[in-house]
């Protein structure tokens, strides 16, 4: 009888692992994930930066704000998320007026955007946008439509003359070599549903939402990116990594004063494949939880790391002496642990700024991030 109840005992906990399992499958991907799907398995780019715009404007009074509303709630919104905020990219300023009254979108319109600097920028509208307009106005520049399986492809035409202020090159990098040096053509992608976009550099753009498209954001969940970037749950803004990037071992010999021997006393840490970056806010005005990620290729070496970068939040200066000790003028550590092969920081940023946590994925090296043996050691 023992023998049967603890039996049933077990099937019951079996077949509750396996609801809860069933349901978490059946939760909607987070936006981030959906943006994630769009960068090439077959690459590994420097970085990934992305914002979630719906998310944003839930958190400042402006869930009903879109881009057909007053420009001067337009305005208000946009320098209420630029006050409280830190996106990983440009907040677009520039789209609230003539760029819209040309291309027919602006942020107001837009659910997320993300993008792979220099390479390619995705956006996904929101249900209410009217795509007609921007077909209109792409086809008025000189842009020809291709079909595009499922969409249109539309290719520039060299020869158009765009204002430099409204041309698709001064997004995200697409004209990283500046006006004046090159003019980079720009293509565009559009999706069946006229809902998200890809501009890129070439016509690879067709490729990009093509592979997007059709890749789950489960599948991106088992990438090294996306590993690191589900980790965040529900960021409002978000930056991954490349872990070779982040970690490279020569950086280690930059360190100075404090912040060399805080590396030196945890060294060697192990290499990582990804690091995310991004901050979360409950409600509006709740204050920012800022929160790091980093995606192992094992378990183990994740275990191995978290006492040595949790000290280095702590304690550390993130270059020289020059510079104030984290816990002073950027964050302080509010939680450690590990979670199967990814190794979680959370911080509270300092006067609830959450641009300490986002600005330290554009800082090299960043302390709590380095790896590798320092330089000189035996």
């Amino acid at each position: 009888m023992t023998r049967l109840r603890q039996g049933g005992a077990l099937a019951s906990a079996l077949a509750l692992t396996i609801s809860v399992t069933a349901v978490a499958e059946e939760e909607p991907p987070t936006p981030l994930l959906e943006a994630l799907a769009f960068v090439p398995a077959a690459t590994t780019p420097a970085g990934f930066d992305f914002v979630d715009w719906a998310q944003l404007r839930e958190l400042h009074d402006g869930a009903g704000v879109t881009g057909e509303s007053p420009l001067a709630e337009r305005q208000r919104l946009m320098l209420d998320i630029a006050g409280a905020e830190a996106a990983p990219m440009p907040l677009g300023f520039d789209r609230l007026a003539g760029w819209r009254d040309t291309w027919g979108w602006g942020n107001a319109d837009l659910a997320w955007e993300a993008r792979v600097f220099g390479q390619f920028a995705v956006m996904r509208f929101e249900g209410h946008w009217d795509p007609a307009r921007f077909d209109a106005a792409l086809t008025g520049f000189g842009y020809t439509p291709h079909p595009l399986e499922p969409g249109t492809l539309y290719q520039p035409d060299p020869g158009a003359e765009i204002r430099w202020q409204l041309r698709f090159a001064n997004m995200h990098g697409l004209g990283i070599h500046g006006q004046g040096v090159t003019e980079p053509l720009v293509w565009v992608a559009v999706d069946g549903d006229a809902r998200t976009v890809v501009f890129g550099r070439t016509a690879q753009a067709g490729d990009v939402l093509r592979e997007g498209l059709a890749t789950a954001p489960s599948e991106v969940a088992q990438r090294a990116f996306g590993r690191a970037a589900s980790g965040l749950g529900r960021p409002v803004t978000a930056s991954v990594l490349d872990g070779r990037i982040a970690c490279s071992e020569t950086t280690m010999g930059w360190l100075e004063g404090a912040a060399r021997r805080a590396a030196a006393s945890v060294a060697p840490l192990h290499r990582y494949e990804a690091l995310a970056a991004g901050y979360t806010r409950v409600a509006a005005g709740a204050a920012a939880v800022g929160r790091f990620v980093f995606a192992y290729p094992d378990p183990a070496q994740a275990r191995d790391d978290l006492a040595g970068r949790q000290a280095l939040v702590e304690e550390g200066n993130s270059l020289n002496d020059n510079v104030s000790r984290y816990d002073e003028t950027a964050f302080g550590l509010s939680g450690a642990r590990v979670a199967e092969s990814r190794l979680i920081l959370d911080v509270r940023p300092v006067n609830d700024e959450p641009v300490h946590v986002m600005r330290q994925v554009r800082t090299t090296p960043i302390l709590f991030a380095i790896c590798g043996p320092m330089p000189g050691s035996v």
